[in-house]
């Protein structure tokens, strides 16, 4: 009796683990990244896909800045999430600033949460900002975006957006300890969400 009581408390603190640490992943459906509408599995798979997000802003209590991004990576196989790999450009920086990925590739977990709908999800991939001489590091690890397929998105193709993200410093003297990240990411060609 003593055996199954200790059992049943293990379940509990187990399940109750699983509901605070990790809703949205463990949640979520098969996910896949497709080149065409599909109702059910998707026939047209995507492997490879390019990003763009024109005035991508950091936004900090010094000072805010943009700039354009382009996103090249690899689409893995159907997953619960589906895993992206790939690397970040950053282009036309404004305020004398300037940014690259410091440890790449940047990884990012796409989970289906509903028709033409997904969570992206940052992983450990470090983005280096140098302005005015101040150079700071900081993670992509936890940001949460939205992403929307084509039949919902208001852009042609799709698009996953991140409004007010909190980017983790990570090194750097007198770097602003928030900076917040607004963008908006649409594939070059169109990008439908299915399982």
């Amino acid at each position: 009796m003593k055996n199954v009581k200790s059992l049943g408390s293990i379940m509990v603190v187990a399940i109750l683990a699983m509901a605070l640490l990790g809703p949205s992943l463990a949640m979520g459906e098969n996910t896949a990244l497709c080149k065409a509408d599909e109702e059910s599995k998707c026939s047209s798979p995507i492997s490879h896909i390019h990003y763009v997000a024109n005035d991508l802003e950091i936004l900090t209590s010094t000072m805010n800045y943009k700039c354009d991004v382009l996103l090249l990576a690899t689409v893995g196989e159907l997953g619960a999430p589906q895993v992206l790999e790939g690397e970040f450009t950053y282009t036309n920086c404004n305020n004398g600033c300037s940014r690259e990925i410091v440890n790449g590739p940047a990884i990012l977990y796409f989970l289906k949460t509903g028709h033409e709908k997904a969570e992206v999800v940052g992983e450990e991939s470090e983005i280096r900002s140098l302005c005015s001489g101040i150079n700071c590091v900081y993670s992509l690890e936890g940001l949460i975006g939205d992403v929307k397929g084509p039949l919902l998105s208001t852009a042609n193709n799709g698009e996953y957006v991140y409004w007010g993200q909190e980017l983790t410093k990570v090194s750097g003297l007198f770097c602003p300890t928030i900076a917040k990240l607004d963008a908006k990411f649409e594939p070059l060609s169109s990008t439908y969400i299915s399982s």
